[in-house]
Order: C-alpha cells, then structure tokens, then sequence
C-alpha cells in the first residue's frame, strides 16, 4: 500500500466572518460583495494551491521517467552487444567432443 504524499483537502470558501471580536461590522456597506470577493479569492488561493501540487507531480514523473529512460539505453546497449555476439557466432567452427 502505497504512502500519502500529498493531501489535498478541500477548505470552506466562504467561511469568514464579517465581525471582529468585538462584534462591530468590518464591512459597513456592500456586505454581499465584501462576501463574494472573499470567496473567490479563497477559490483560487486554492486554485493555486493545486497548481502547485500538479506542478509537484508532473517534475516527479518527469525525473522518473528520465531514469526509465537511461535505464532502456542501458538495456538496448547491452542486447545489441549480445545480439553482435551471437551474429558473429559460426555454429559449424564450434568441435563437437567425441564420446567413446
């Protein structure tokens, strides 16, 4: 089973309070507003926060791939060194022991 690496959990956008401790209104005018400008700037901090999460998945599947990749030139130098080995091989030049 797989570790978590990344958690990605979703936050209340328009959670917020438009009152201080004390209970007077930080908003007087255009409460609707202050509302809606608050949750969309909530909606794409967590926009970014998942670009940066994509971001993080994408360079590490890049760097591995990368080393899939070297390990197949690897791979194909060495089956093309064999592959020469067994093209120059002459089965008739090989002695075949007698058995008495």
């Amino acid at each position: 089973m797989p570790f978590v690496q990344r958690v990605v959990e979703p936050k209340f956008l328009s959670r917020t309070s438009l009152r201080d401790e004390d209970g007077r209104a930080r908003v007087t005018d255009e409460e609707l507003q202050a509302v809606t400008n608050c949750t969309l700037s909530n909606a794409l901090r967590q926009l970014a926060s998942l670009v940066l999460l994509a971001e993080d998945i994408f360079s590490e599947l890049t760097a591995q791939l990368q080393g899939i990749t070297e390990r197949s030139k690897v791979a194909q130098a060495k089956i093309e060194a064999i592959n020469g080995i067994v093209e120059k091989f002459d089965p008739k030049k090989v002695p075949v022991r007698e058995y008495l």
